[in-house]
């Protein structure tokens, strides 16, 4: 009879099959930080459609700890021949003044945001979103995540300001993509003013400017721990620097494009105010140079800010972890005594495409340089080979060079492994490049090669005991 029943019971429909079992909604006995985490998965307009499940999520989204606004949530599709989607951004436009209306928020005393995150879209209709974020500025929130998109080179992107600051108290994480920072000019002095807690800044594919009487704009917070900056200088005549004046940072990531006409020296604090990254342990550091290639001449204004990036390498004492890319030897080098800077806390290091000398002029300066460095890595890095010598002198040059290197080799005795990557493509004499590695570390740590090919990239490992 059990059996029978079962197999009846299996037979109805779903709905009457629940309805008859007596089927809860579990899912709505939840406590509201439950359904608030729930919630948060899905999308603030996601959120707001949820109130027609029951009367127990409605208006439930009012009082969701995070406000997360995509306008490519409001991509439609067209009737056009192509059939490509365009945005609704009168609908948008709706949707984000009603969720962030302080009368639907219930005002400026209700808990305040643990994250605000904003992504839009560049679609031949740009929207402003100043009063979006200083709406959610209201809400104190903990976390800030502004994300521009569009297509193209856009000159004056968007600004963002913190106004008095009233609303930041709370920020410990900040990330913008693709607008203007009109809270950072001058000496830095306000800023940590506006952002007291602040532990997490990342700008990428941002603008910044400067005030006319003080060509230095300054990033100065004292909480900040994690920094990263891709930035774009806005279009100037005038010379500029760009300072880190942040003593607890432990994480730092810069992009750096230059040319003949713009580039922002970078520089950490003044060296009167000693070690300003003491606390630096992950460091990764990109210049790019944008001229065209018929336009590549050294000038001035590439000089100094060539200069500037390899003097800001003295004021990272500590660092453990170091990505290099782009660097030419005169941002690795120091142009007076031509070595690369003493880290002796430097266990790992990544040249990308960077320029390592004649000979492998810079990659013998690292290693008298970072006693304590256990893992060399060279991804598509230039060099040129050991000149041919001359008979009557390859005597006494082999006996100097066998003592240089000897002594080269008692220096580096942490160093675990060697990898050399590049494509066919990049004209690397790569067999130069390893035999020129294995006379430099020694008889003693040298293991036979492993070589692999993958993607069109070749890659060597050379391990070292």
């Amino acid at each position: 009879m059990a059996s029978a029943s079962a197999a009846a019971a299996s037979d109805e429909p779903p709905r009457k099959r629940a309805r008859s079992a007596g089927a809860e909604d579990r899912l709505s006995e939840l406590p509201d930080c439950l359904l608030h985490d729930i919630l948060a998965l899905v999308g603030s307009r996601q959120a707001v459609r949820t109130s027609v499940l029951s009367r127990r999520w409605r208006g439930l989204w009012r009082s969701a700890p995070r406000v997360d606004i995509d306008q490519r949530e409001f991509r439609r599709a067209c009737g056009g021949e192509e059939g490509e989607p365009v945005v609704d951004c009168d609908g948008f436009e709706d949707f984000a003044d009603g969720i962030l209306s302080p009368t639907l928020l219930g005002g400026t005393g209700t808990r305040p945001l643990d994250a605000f995150r904003l992504h839009l879209l560049y679609e031949g209709r740009f929207i402003t979103f100043g009063r979006w974020a200083r709406r959610a500025l209201t809400r104190r929130p903990a976390s800030v995540d502004i994300h521009v998109e569009y297509g193209g080179t856009v000159d004056w992107p968007p600004a963002l300001t913190l106004g008095d600051g009233a609303g930041t108290g709370r920020l410990k994480r900040l990330h913008l993509f693709g607008v203007h920072l009109g809270f950072i000019s001058g000496d830095g002095g306000r800023l940590g003013e506006l952002l007291p807690v602040l532990e997490d800044l990342r700008m990428e594919s941002c603008t910044f400017g400067h005030e006319p009487s003080s060509p230095t704009t300054t990033i100065a917070i004292p909480t900040l721990r994690s920094l990263a900056l891709a930035v774009v200088p806005r279009r100037t005549a005038r010379p500029y620097a760009l300072t880190v004046a942040s003593p607890r940072v432990a994480s730092l990531r810069l992009f750096l494009p230059f040319s003949r006409t713009r580039a922002a020296a970078v520089r950490v604090a003044p060296a009167e105010e000693g070690e300003a990254l003491a606390s630096l342990v992950t460091a990764s550091i990109t210049v790019l140079e944008t001229d065209q290639e018929l336009n590549r001449r050294m000038n001035k204004h590439k000089l100094d800010f060539l200069a500037s990036t390899r003097n800001m390498l003295d004021r990272f004492p500590n660092v453990r972890n170091l990505d290099l890319s782009g660097f030419p030897t005169i941002a690795l080098l120091d142009k007076a005594s031509q070595e690369f800077p003493t880290l002796p806390s430097l266990t790992t290091l990544l040249l990308s495409e960077c320029d390592v000398g004649a000979n492998c002029y810079v990659l013998k300066s690292v290693l008298r340089n970072a006693p304590n460095l256990e893992h060399l890595r060279l991804h598509r890095c230039k060099f040129l080979g050991t000149p041919k010598r001359k008979r009557g002198n390859s005597r006494s040059k082999g006996k100097s060079s066998s003592t240089c290197l000897d002594s080269l080799s008692s220096k580096c005795k942490s160093l675990q492994s060697v990898e050399i990557k590049f494509r066919p493509i990049d004209n690397v004499r790569h067999h130069d490049l390893v035999g020129l590695l294995k006379e430099m570390l020694g008889e003693t740590k040298r293991q036979h090669c492993k070589k692999s090919i993958s993607e069109g990239t070749v890659t060597i490992l050379i391990p070292i005991t």
